[in-house]
């Protein structure tokens, strides 16, 4: 008899579920629901948790899961037991997996839901981040049909990769003109440093790219990752750091050894931390890569966990080793957990392709009135392609959602990678964000190799690697290229998102380039989005040029 399985991450931010009945997989991530980036439901009060249980009731019920309860329930060990119950209650779950159960270990699950989404028969997976219920760095040597997700590695609880991401807190162009108050003598007050901008990661590698090589920079961020703390801050280590260079260079850690207040780096030093910290983090996880890799066994390679969403080591791994297949799914972080879950407990990956399972658009019932009261036309891929040439930065809305925080075609805003003014006027003024970050291109599958320099053993379909631009195509596609050249890209396929290809299809016959800006459709802070409304409201206030819903392309 077929089970109805449910499972439901809470973590404490990304909370996400995941729901598989009559073969379909349906993923759902709070922070869509409410607009929030990295929501917690434990942040959410007793009334909106109920608010959210009757949302998801109606988002499955339109989606034909009309069934009154699920057979089991599979929930992190982060899920306070009161909200564990208040599930099992609303879906009448029989059979609940969950603290102490095997089938609920944080990485396992990671590496389930690489394993199965990758399409590899066999692979070493590497699970790494800020940490779970077996630690903070797994890794698994699996294979079909029934492997073994027993960790071929000792328990690990370094902090390496939560204390890569604390620099940023200290950064003023991540983090802006904020003081901190430092005492060595009060430890509460050091428990404010945990506080980790769960978004920092991904300036900082932004950031990196301005930076340079500083041998003495490099060599304490790289002692610091690999040092014994289990803190993402400890003053005793940088107290006790005998090295010329915290005395006399101002750094940032070594400015906050003792009791005063801060304001943060600036640049340009800032630039020089940020490249150099993220060139210790690869080393230092390629030293960890190597104690468990094997050339003569492994042709496969799975990365997974918060950690892999760091595209610039995932570009490097797939250069040093040109003869190994990698793969990072489209959801790496928490936020693919509760498919992972479900994933691992079937053995199989339950659908063809995760990529769009996720949550649907939430007003639909609006869009005729949009259509009343705005001008339209039919969103024909050849429209939106010459509207594009013209300048135009153009927002998509349609279907349903990526899963994982990657826009890949189906929630997010388009431009021409030809203009040297797209990036500033996107940053600034349609999301608001730091000048600094790069935005992503998006490319033919079947012409990517021309412009950008791939290789064959990697999969860039959910932009999880960041290869060079071609050098002659740097100047070409000026609003792609970061400052070093790379470019987080994505390839998509008419198979993947028949009308994004058709789009570019129609820029390149009038343009002769296969490629267009590709960014997240969502304003600083904000979730990507997940209604009309929303898309509509970000119209009015930026300088956003017109948004595709569905089939109508609504302009100003």
């Amino acid at each position: 008899m077929f089970k109805s399985l449910f499972s439901f991450i809470s973590g404490g931010h990304d909370s996400n579920l995941s729901v598989y009945v009559n073969n379909t997989l349906y993923t759902i991530e709070l922070e869509r629901i409410y607009g929030n980036r990295y929501l917690g439901i434990t942040a959410l009060s007793e009334e909106e948790q109920l608010s959210f249980l009757l949302t998801l009731k109606e988002i499955l019920k339109n989606k034909g899961v009309l069934l009154p309860f699920f057979d089991i329930g599979f929930f992190d060990w982060l899920t306070p037991q009161n909200i564990v119950q208040k599930f099992c209650d609303f879906f009448n779950i029989k059979e609940v997996y969950q603290e102490g159960d095997d089938e609920t270990f944080h990485h396992k699950a990671h590496a389930a839901s690489a394993f199965y989404s990758s399409g590899f028969d066999e692979a070493l997976v590497f699970s790494y981040d800020g940490g779970g219920n077996d630690g903070t760095f797994c890794v698994f040597d699996l294979q079909k049909p029934n492997p073994d997700f027993t960790q071929v590695n000792a328990r690990c609880d370094s902090t390496f990769t939560t204390k890569y991401c604390s620099l940023s807190s200290f950064i003023k162009e991540i983090r802006g003109p904020r003081k901190w108050l430092i005492s060595e003598k009060n430890e509460h007050l050091h428990r404010r440093f945990d506080q980790i901008d769960h978004g920092g990661s991904g300036k900082l590698m932004g950031l990196s790219a301005y930076g340079s090589f500083d041998e003495s920079i490099f060599n304490l961020c790289k002692k610091w990752l690999q040092s014994d703390s289990s803190q993402p801050f400890d003053f005793n280590f940088w107290g006790n750091f005998s090295d010329d260079h915290l005395n006399n260079l101002p750094s940032l850690y070594g400015s906050l050894v003792g009791s005063h207040v801060h304001d943060g780096i600036e640049a340009p030093l800032s630039y020089d931390w940020a490249f150099n910290m993220q060139r210790a983090f690869e080393a230092d996880f390629l030293e960890r890569f190597a104690s468990f890799f094997d050339e003569r066994k492994h042709k496969n390679v799975c990365l997974t966990g918060g950690g892999a969403l760091n595209v610039v080591l995932n570009d490097r791994l797939s250069k040093i080793y040109p003869n190994v297949n990698f793969f990072v799914p489209s959801s790496p972080g928490d936020s693919g957990l509760s498919y992972g879950m479900i994933a691992r407990y079937l053995k199989d990956a339950l659908v063809p392709e995760v990529m769009y399972t996720g949550c649907e658009i939430l007003d639909k019932e609006v869009l005729p009135y949009i259509l009343d009261h705005r001008p339209w036309k039919k969103a024909a891929p050849s429209l939106i392609a010459k509207e594009l040439t013209k300048g135009k930065i153009i927002g998509v809305c349609r279907g349903d959602s990526e899963t994982g925080p990657r826009a890949l075609g189906n929630r997010s805003i388009l431009a021409d990678p030809r203009s040297h003014q797209a990036k500033d006027v996107i940053n600034h003024k349609v999301k608001f964000r730091e000048w600094y970050r790069p935005f992503a291109p998006v490319c033919k599958e079947d012409k990517v190799s021309i412009f950008f320099e791939t290789s064959d053993n990697a999969s860039y379909k959910y932009m999880s690697f960041s290869p060079q631009v071609r050098e002659k195509y740097q100047t070409v596609l000026p609003a792609v290229t970061h400052v070093d050249g790379s470019s987080r890209l994505q390839t998509v396929s008419g198979q993947q998102n028949q009308f994004i290809y058709n789009v570019l299809d129609e820029f390149e016959r009038l343009t002769g380039l296969p490629v267009l800006v590709n960014t997240s459709f969502n304003t600083k802070g904000k979730s990507i989005l997940t209604r009309y409304l929303t898309a509509m409201q970000v119209l009015d206030s930026t300088e956003l040029d017109g948004v595709v819903l569905e089939d109508y392309y609504i302009y100003k």
